[in-house]
C-alpha cells in the first residue's frame, strides 16, 4: 500500500482498480467506459472535468492530441495521447457515436466511484480526506501518477526527462511539476536534471 502522502497509485494498484470496476455495480455507464476514462485520466494526464466532458471529435489520434478547450489555466488547451495507449483508445473510439463519450457523467459521480473503489481495495490515498493529507488524493491521482511513473523511469528514458513530464502535464515550469505538483525528492531531481540535460 502507498503512503496517502505521495498521492500516488502503482501499476499493480492501478490493475486491481480497472479490474474491481465491475464490482460497482454501474448501470448508466458499460463497465469498459469507465475504464477508459480512468486509463485517458492517467494516460494524458487529464484532470477528471477534463475528461468527463470530452466529445469524440475532441480526440485526434493521428496527431496524438486531445482538445481541451477551456481549462483551468488556460483559455485553449490540448494535451497529449501517451503513444502507449493511443491504439487502445482508436480501438474503443470506433464504434462511439458522435458527441459526448461519457453523456451525463459528472465530477461528483465519478469521486463517489474511487471513495468506493478506495474502500473495497484500501487504497489509503483515497481513504484519507484530503483535508488531512494536504493533497488532492482523490480524482488527481491518476493525473500525478503517470507523472511519477515518468519520474522514475517506467517508460524510458526518453520520458525520463523534465521538459516531458511537465508537457504532458501541461505546466509552464517545469520545477512547479516536479516540485510543487510531483513533490520529487532532491536527489532523484538531480539525476533527471543531469539526464534530461545530456
Amino acid at each position: 500500500m502507498q503512503d496517502s502522502t505521495t498521492n500516488y497509485i502503482n501499476q499493480e494498484d492501478f490493475g486491481r482498480i480497472l479490474g474491481t470496476i465491475p464490482q460497482l455495480g454501474i448501470r448508466k455507464w458499460l463497465d469498459d467506459d469507465v475504464k477508459i476514462l480512468f486509463k485517458i485520466m492517467y494516460y494524458s494526464a487529464l484532470r477528471p472535468m477534463e475528461a468527463i466532458r470530452l466529445d469524440k471529435d475532441d480526440i485526434d489520434i493521428k496527431n496524438g492530441t486531445i482538445y481541451l478547450g477551456k481549462t483551468k489555466t488556460k483559455t485553449i488547451d490540448t494535451a497529449q495521447i501517451f503513444h502507449g495507449f493511443s491504439e487502445e483508445l482508436e480501438e474503443w473510439l470506433w464504434d462511439k457515436d458522435d458527441g459526448r463519450l461519457f453523456v451525463d457523467l459528472t465530477y461528483h459521480r465519478v469521486y463517489e466511484w474511487i471513495v468506493r473503489l478506495g474502500k473495497m481495495l484500501q487504497i489509503q490515498a483515497w481513504l484519507i480526506p484530503e483535508y488531512k493529507s494536504g493533497e488532492k488524493t482523490k480524482a488527481h491521482i491518476f493525473r500525478k501518477s503517470i507523472g511519477k511513473d515518468m519520474v522514475n523511469g517506467m517508460y524510458g528514458e526518453e520520458a525520463q526527462n523534465i521538459s516531458v513530464i511537465a508537457s504532458l502535464m501541461r505546466h509552464s515550469k517545469p520545477s512547479m511539476t516536479m516540485d510543487h505538483y510531483l513533490k520529487v525528492n532532491k536527489d532523484t531531481l538531480k539525476k533527471i536534471w543531469s539526464k534530461s540535460n545530456d
